[in-house]
């Protein structure tokens, strides 16, 4: 999440040629922070600047988080709108929030070309699968971004938490998967685990984003199908929601293009939406998963959405979302603990200090320059 002193003396010096002149880059000026943003958005989609802040310059104000996005969008690299008229965290408490430089961010067509360009994408079909906006087209209205900013929120959440803990290996994450003609899921994540060899203490605690590598003997991949829902869907499109879960579910869709079964998870604004799609589930799928919470209920203060409190939709129990589901010879889906919550703490990475930017390290030294000779004009003055 840090870019590490290690990281930053990793970057090569300007190319310049035999008269001492530097080689002019055809590519905009990125650095590994930058270029980690854009991967991000393509995965998530749409950010505020308080997220990116979070996930890529934790070490910045808002104020340099600002100049850095502004940089990018000059380069039409990323477009904004403008998300002052928000919906507080508790449901029936709306309140208008005026502030400047209240934006959420995506990734153009051409930062996603320039992606391809730098061959940071190992994988094809990740590649092909990440989220671009035209900045000069339409730009999503307040329901849309209510919507995707909290799809947004709960997978950044996530990807958090996989990062700073050892026992999760890779993290594959991407907002409107397209599983199937007739499914387009809010958000998938495979969180590939590894109880038995967990990464390293001296590892790094960047996104460990899902890059091809073919799954190892011992790890496991919990495989989570997003859905919010916002209360104002019709119930034939909700019912036809649960009955495309059923049906690639029976037919092996998932386990062909997936490696396996998915959990559904549905995010739902209020307990009695929560009841009704319960008794819905139950009539489409008697035998089926999946699990719902509201945002209140996944929101863990200090373990995350991973560790929230969710429901089953079938009995409505209490259901971890780090279950290993594997089907029987006869077919039936059993489930067993991935991980449990003690282990998932011990892996549990303590953040390092962000390193300074050089512009800091230079503001910083102006600064203790600046009051070492104000305190030497004090000791000289003379006194009265």
């Amino acid at each position: 999440m840090t870019q590490t002193p290690a990281t930053q003396a990793a970057i090569p010096p300007a190319l310049t040629d035999r008269f001492g002149l530097v080689v002019p880059s055809a590519l905009p000026p990125m650095d590994v922070q930058e270029v980690r943003l854009l991967r991000l958005l393509g995965r998530l989609d749409l950010l505020t600047i308080q997220q990116i802040q979070a996930a890529v310059f934790p070490q910045l104000g808002l104020w340099s988080v600002q100049k850095r996005l502004d940089k990018l969008q000059a380069s039409e690299l990323l477009g904004r709108v403008a998300t002052r008229t928000i919906a507080a965290n508790q449901v029936g408490q709306p309140r208008k929030v005026k502030t400047k430089g209240a934006y959420a961010y995506w990734m153009t067509p051409e930062a996603k070309a320039l992606l391809e360009t730098l061959d940071v994408e190992r994988d094809p079909l990740t590649l092909g699968r990440l989220k671009s906006r035209d900045s000069r087209g339409r730009k999503p209205d307040v329901r849309t971004m209510a919507h995707d900013l909290q799809v947004s929120w709960w997978c950044l959440n996530s990807l958090l938490s996989a990062a700073q803990n050892r026992y999760c290996r890779s993290i594959y994450l991407q907002t409107e998967f397209v599983s199937d003609a007739r499914q387009r899921i809010d958000a998938l994540i495979i969180l590939r685990l590894s109880p038995e060899h967990p990464r390293q203490e001296g590892e790094p605690a960047v996104f460990p984003l899902f890059d091809g590598t073919p799954r190892a003997r011992g790890e496991i991949d919990v495989r989570l199908a997003l859905e919010v829902d916002r209360g104002s869907e019709e119930l034939k499109v909700l019912l036809a929601k649960m009955a495309a879960y059923r049906d690639l579910t029976l037919n092996q869709t998932y386990s062909e293009n997936l490696g396996g079964p998915v959990l559904p998870v549905f995010l739902v604004q209020t307990a009695r939406r929560a009841a009704q799609i319960a008794t819905e589930f139950r009539d489409i799928w008697p035998s089926g998963w999946g699990v719902v919470a509201t945002p209140q209920s996944a929101n863990h203060p200090s373990d995350g959405v991973l560790w929230g409190r969710y429901k089953s939709l079938g009995r409505a129990e209490a259901f971890e979302l780090l279950t290993n589901m594997l089907p029987n010879s006869s077919g039936q889906m059993q489930f067993f603990p991935a991980i449990d919550r003690a282990t998932w703490r011990k892996g549990v990475i303590e953040a390092s200090p962000p390193a300074l930017t050089p512009e800091q390290i230079a503001g910083r030294r102006g600064g203790q320059a600046t009051a070492a000779r104000r305190a030497a004009a004090a000791q000289t003055k003379p006194s009265s």
